[in-house]
């Protein structure tokens, strides 16, 4: 029985920590950063959300998510970041 506990509490131990957590990689998230700094920082593991030219400038938006299914959206004009954000998955920011 104290084996079934144990296994029980560790495997709920390594939910908990599996997926991405950003805090700390969201706290040096600076505007005018460049995309590659953003993602040194955030990592590979990102979606790109939208890319268009418009009147000369280049708008690009990145998407990661973590473990909590939060989304944090980058925007980016002209390789530099402009707003950066957190929607859930229904979409509420």
């Amino acid at each position: 029985m104290k084996k079934l506990i144990f296994a029980i509490i560790f495997s709920a131990i390594l939910a908990a920590c599996s997926g991405k957590v950003y805090n700390s990689a969201l706290k040096q998230i600076q505007l005018g950063m460049s995309t590659d700094q953003v993602i040194g920082l955030m990592g590979e593991d990102y979606q790109t959300t939208g890319q268009h030219n418009s009147w000369g400038k280049v708008f690009e938006s990145l998407k990661y998510v973590d473990r909590y299914k939060y989304q944090w959206i980058f925007d980016f004009e002209n390789d530099r970041l402009i707003k950066w954000y957190k929607e859930t998955e229904e979409g509420n920011r």
